[in-house]
């Protein structure tokens, strides 16, 4: 472990491990449910964007709920609305349920991850650079659940069926909700001068590097949303089993688990914007190339380099946003990173479903695909420009 890794970080990593299988695991589980009801893309795609539906409307409040009173507390009220969420549709399977347990898993899980950004933006590094390892190796935990999740509710489904799966992944975050209980976090910031009291929404406004980051922050979650979603239609439409398509997933969190664990090294030897430029038109490639792969083997090896391309948005992103507002009002600035994100994660999952019912995937892929390439495009400007964020 380098040096510059607070071993702070570790319990976080296992904690996000845990929580995160309400999505990883409970996406796939919701989309594929949903589907079998025989319900149509479009509402398979309502079901998997509810999950961002809470953070997009609450996560500036959340953000700045944990810049005042510190992330523990925020931290084990999300986890225990996760538990809750979970366990609606493992007593009872219906659209009602899944529906609520989209609603309260990522409200839950949205505002844990802001909680965990604000303590790693208060742990202290030697260089500025090395927090974006610090942000990396937090979601490093994500990248694990999310190999780990689709899989094992891709088995479960097959083997036990539905409320089993749901009872398991309650299970799961219920065993995160008491660790939290043991894990040592930073307190609040204080807030160091005038400009710390202006709201995160008017310094945006105001700095237009700022706002561009946002820009490329969206594209990120819409990229990253809309793979995970289109995946199982695929798999449904070519008749893949809940194991084979929850494998493409995990091939997806393999590559993002491996970027992350380098991205120490990797942001000592390339600047955050000359990183997003690779990641954003890698992605452009990937999205050119998805509906054309024909076999899960194909679309494995795509998902991997997807996943190492996507890997290294959120924290890149995460520490350019940090540089230029401070850590006192990071929970602010990442709840409105959060918000504007699964904003454009929830339309993007329905727009793409009813596109895709109507005129079918190909369209879909074309699109993201230019808006990933038009995202590498600005990232390189950026770089080039040499903006001091």
């Amino acid at each position: 472990m380098q040096k510059f890794i607070s071993p702070q970080i570790i319990p976080l990593v296992a904690m996000s491990l845990l929580a995160h299988v309400t999505l990883s695991g409970g996406r796939v589980a919701s989309s594929l449910l949903v589907l079998e009801y025989g319900y149509s893309e479009a509402i398979a795609g309502l079901t998997y964007g509810l999950y961002g539906l809470m953070p997009a409307v609450l996560s500036l409040h959340l953000g700045r709920v944990v810049d005042r009173v510190g992330p523990k507390h925020v931290m084990r009220l999300c986890l225990a609305s996760m538990v809750l969420g979970l366990m609606l549709p493992a007593l009872h399977l219906s659209l009602v349920s899944v529906l609520a347990c989209a609603t309260l898993g990522g409200l839950g899980f949205g505002g844990y991850i802001l909680a965990a950004q604000v303590s790693v933006s208060l742990m202290p590094v030697d260089n500025a650079s090395d927090r974006t390892g610090m942000f990396a190796w937090l979601q490093m935990g994500t990248s694990v659940s999310a190999v780990a999740g689709p899989v094992l509710v891709g088995v479960l489904i097959d083997s036990k069926g539905f409320s089993v799966a749901y009872t398991c992944l309650a299970l799961i975050v219920g065993a995160g909700l008491l660790w939290s209980f043991r894990a040592k976090l930073p307190e609040a910031a204080e807030p160091t001068d005038a400009k710390s009291r202006d709201g995160i929404l008017r310094e945006v406004m105001r700095d237009g590097a700022l706002f561009r980051i946002y820009l490329l922050s969206m594209a990120v979650y819409l990229a990253w949303d809309c793979f995970a979603f289109l995946i199982p239609v695929l798999g449904t439409e070519r008749g893949y089993s809940a194991a084979e398509v929850g494998a493409v997933l995990s091939f997806f969190a393999v590559g993002t688990f491996v970027v992350r664990a380098l991205q120490p090294w990797l942001s000592r030897r390339a600047t955050e914007w000359r990183t997003l430029c690779v990641s954003y038109l890698v992605a452009a490639v990937v999205f050119g190339m998805l509906p054309f792969a024909q076999n899960t083997l194909l679309l494995c090896a795509i998902s991997l380099a997807f996943g190492m391309s996507a890997g290294v948005g959120h924290p890149n992103i995460m520490n350019l946003i940090l540089k230029r507002v401070g850590a006192e009002k990071s929970g602010e600035a990442s709840g409105l990173r959060l918000m504007t994100g699964n904003m454009a994660g929830m339309m993007g999952t329905a727009g793409c479903g009813a596109i895709a019912a109507f005129v079918g995937v190909i369209p879909v892929f074309v699109g993201i695909a230019a808006i990933m390439g038009l995202s590498g495009w600005q990232a390189n400007r950026e770089d080039r420009g040499g903006v001091d964020t």
